[in-house]
């Protein structure tokens, strides 16, 4: 008797993932504290002091903007997914490792703006986290838990996207040496291309004469 493969829903793994992705947010903004302010603190010190954490919202605002990228392209690739199975879970683990890592490199290149070690640190955990989410969709893809007529058009897009943010992320940390703003350029450049969202298109069947 052939053994049939349990079959296992996306719902848990998204509402699961949503958590994980959102508490990860909020440990970001959480890790900013104002500075002390005295009732007998000057107008002039009261700036300069909200100055100082500048680097730090703006940290807080990339990696948000990263999260939310990666949030997004997760959101369509479930819905993308007709079924899970075991392996596709713990491939989902591994991505959320990564992502769960995001606050340490954010809080290091918020205080080491101008040290290229800081855009190095930041791009590694930007390429592993692309690369496990990348391993999700070549996973899936070799296994067809896609939807059966899920668009070849956007399967191409999808993986023309992950090699493209991949070779941007490897640029980033090595780039960094040369010129910290341009890793910063490209942390800040790879959401910006998920800014729009694509919709799961849908193959119509084929006409049989």
């Amino acid at each position: 008797m052939k053994k049939e493969e349990l079959k296992i829903g996306t719902g848990r793994i998204e509402t699961f993932s949503d958590a994980i992705i959102a508490i990860i947010m909020t440990l970001m903004i959480l890790e900013i504290h104002l500075p002390k302010i005295e009732n007998t603190t000057t107008a002039s010190e009261i700036w300069h002091r909200l100055a100082s954490i500048i680097p730090n919202l703006f940290a807080y605002a990339l990696s948000f903007a990263v999260l939310g990228g990666f949030w997004v392209n997760h959101h369509q690739f479930l819905h993308a997914v007709a079924r899970s199975d075991r392996k596709l879970l713990w491939l989902n683990l591994h991505f959320l490792f990564w992502l769960s890592i995001i606050p340490l490199p954010t809080a290091f290149l918020a205080e080491h703006f101008h040290k290229p070690e800081a855009c190095v640190v930041y791009g590694i955990n930007m390429l592993t986290a692309g690369g496990s989410f990348g391993l999700m969709n070549a996973y899936a893809e070799k296994k067809k838990l896609f939807i059966e007529n899920f668009s070849s058009k956007v399967r191409n897009r999808i993986i023309k996207m992950n090699i493209l943010s991949t070779f941007l992320y490897i640029i980033s940390i090595f780039i960094g040496y040369l010129s910290i703003y341009i890793s910063i350029a490209i942390f800040a450049f790879v959401p910006a291309l998920y800014l729009i969202p694509q919709n799961v298109e849908l193959e119509k069947p084929k006409r049989t004469v």
